[in-house]
């Protein structure tokens, strides 16, 4: 990853919240006040870390920040504060005291391990029970904390006035760290791909990415970042209390990342220092009047309310700091000029005796399918035939009931669909999938990167090109919700085609065209196969177009296939003519 502008605006960013607490000091602020604000900015880090990139609610992220700052406070306070408060510690810890650095690193390293054992539960699970699981963490974590005095000193909690850190200079540190660390991660890899997996989970295995391990990445990155905030609380106030560690704590982090905005990094720093200024101020006006205690909790969900109305997406949305830095402009492309192919053996895709059914209806009976990548193959047949369902099955959507599918002898039954594209079957679908609020170029760029990886194999398109040839080179800034129908149907084809793959299989490209865009499509289906080299295996109900592109055809009725061959055998064809014209077969 390019990493100078993402780190530049990251210390940048970092300096400013750390300015802005030298302002606030130099003006007659409270020094406590600070302390909580610096390290919120680390914990909020933590969650934009996951919750940002993911797309995922967690209400849990609390939970390990309690488990990180009871692993500070047990392995840092001295020897003699645990004599009074915990004399009966399990594990020898009564008797331990490492340094706070030491102490530190250790809490990152359990909040991190903890969240990886979780992700194993949350990584494939549904995104509404994600959330459910996280706040069932969060109510054991609590439950322990709460319940176990002889480790945690119980409601009471634990307290070494020795511990506290005198100086601020840790928690500056501890912002530059974290805000560094929140901003390489949403520019690296991992992030970018965690990214278009909370814009479309399907579409990103679509492009060969395993949606779980990216999760599984974002969590262990944030519990670690949050652990790091957690831990730096405990030596900043020299005490931990399992009622700082709970649903209020969950709701104001959560707040200051939704106010900021949760895609952006900036966003979540603004955020905790709009929230922090404005749950002051009632502060202090409820200090002032006894009848108003409960004015910090009107404001702060009266400006969640509001926000959410004015501003869906926060303040600042996916905007970063570093979108001001200017940006190394690429020297202009020359003339396009489609990419030679790679001239290897052609691959082949085989199904073989292919049957589905779904409850009693039968989607498919014993299908048979041949496609070299070398030709443009069409699957032809009138609505309910079972061409969707087909090519769910080759791309790992559906399981099959009977029979198998192979790419060169190597058997695709049974696997992922991010397996499945990694193997080399890029799709489209009948549905568009794109990742609306990310760019043009940043939708190409996500196959691109899973493309690097695992089809490294296979010469790179010019991906200038196929964007050129789309039409879109001029609009590669624009989101691609903004787009028109046919260009956004163009864009899906050109993220397929950056993959490497050996086969294109597109699911109903023209759905909802005109002719003329129709005829445009055919042309550039044509094209971009032969840019990158590709099979096409093509899915329609509209007989003019498969018979326009394709080199062999394969017609469907009822899950059957009832025809196969040229075009101008299949067109001929009486049971072809009886499906859809509904004359009877002689």
């Amino acid at each position: 990853m390019r990493i100078a502008r993402p780190l530049g605006g990251a210390v940048a960013l970092a300096g400013l919240v750390l300015l802005a607490g030298q302002v606030y000091l130099a003006t007659g602020g409270n020094d406590a006040l600070l302390r909580a604000a610096l390290v919120n900015v680390v914990i909020v880090m933590g969650l934009q870390t996951f919750i940002g990139t993911t797309g995922l609610l967690s209400l849990g992220h609390v939970g390990f920040a309690a488990i990180a700052g009871y692993t500070t406070f047990l392995l840092a306070a001295s020897i003699q504060a645990k004599a009074i408060t915990l004399p009966d510690a399990p594990l020898g810890l009564a008797d331990v005291s490492l340094p706070p650095g030491v102490a530190l690193v250790v809490a990152v390293a359990v909040a991190a391990t903890v969240a990886l054992v979780m992700a194993a539960a949350l990584a494939r699970a549904p995104d509404i029970t994600v959330t459910m699981l996280t706040v069932a963490f969060l109510f054991v974590v609590h439950a322990l904390a709460t319940n176990w005095p002889e480790l945690t000193g119980g409601t009471s909690g634990l307290n070494d006035p020795g511990l506290r850190l005198t100086s601020r200079t840790w928690l500056y540190v501890g912002v530059v760290v974290a805000v560094v660390a929140a901003r390489l991660f949403k520019a690296s890899r991992a992030g970018r791909l965690a990214i278009a997996s909370s814009e479309d989970r399907l579409a990103t295995s679509a492009v060969g990415v395993s949606v779980p391990w990216v999760r599984t990445i974002a969590l262990v990155v944030s519990a670690a970042i949050v652990g790091f905030g957690a831990g730096l609380r405990v030596l900043s106030l020299g005490s931990i209390n399992a009622r700082e560690y709970y649903f209020g704590f969950t709701f104001l982090t959560l707040t200051m990342l939704i106010v900021g905005g949760k895609r952006s990094v900036t966003g979540a720093a603004v955020g905790v220092a709009l929230v922090t200024a404005v749950n002051e101020v009632a502060l202090k006006a409820a200090a002032d009047n006894e009848r108003l205690g409960g004015l910090p909790d009107l404001l702060l969900g009266a400006a969640v309310i509001v926000l959410m109305v004015a501003r869906p997406r926060g303040l600042l949305g996916d905007w970063e700091l570093d979108h001001l830095l200017p940006r190394r402009r690429q020297p202009p492309e020359p003339a396009a000029v489609a990419l030679e192919s790679a001239g290897e053996e052609a691959s082949t895709i085989e199904a073989e005796d292919v049957a589905v059914a779904f409850g009693g209806f039968r989607a498919l009976v014993d299908v048979d399918l041949v496609a070299r990548s070398d030709e443009v193959v069409g699957l032809i047949g009138p609505n309910g035939a079972g061409k969707t369902t087909m090519v769910n099955v080759i791309t790992g959507l559906v399981a099959p009931d009977a029979g198998q599918v192979q790419i060169d002898g190597h058997e695709l039954t049974g696997r992922t669909p991010h397996d499945i594209a990694r193997a080399g079957l890029a799709r489209t679908f009948q549905n568009l999938r794109l990742f609306p609020d990310l760019t043009v170029r940043e939708n190409v760029d996500i196959a691109v990167l899973s493309a690097s990886r695992h089809r490294a194999d296979r010469p790179a398109p010019d991906v200038d090109f196929l964007l050129r040839a789309a039409g879109l080179a001029d609009r590669q800034e624009r989101r691609a919700g903004e787009l028109d129908y046919g260009s956004q149907r163009r864009l899906e084809l050109v993220r397929a085609a950056a993959l490497r793959p050996a086969f294109l299989i597109l699911d109903e490209p023209t759905s909802g065209m005109s002719d003329v865009e129709s005829a445009v499509m055919i042309e550039h289906v044509r094209a971009t196969a032969a840019a990158v080299g590709a099979g096409v295996l093509v899915i329609d109900h509209d007989l003019h177009f498969i018979t326009s592109i394709c080199d062999r055809i394969y017609v469907l009725d009822q899950g059957e296939v009832i025809a196969s061959g040229p075009p101008d055998v299949v067109r001929h064809d009486p049971k072809v003519v009886a499906a859809y014209l509904g004359t009877p077969t002689t």
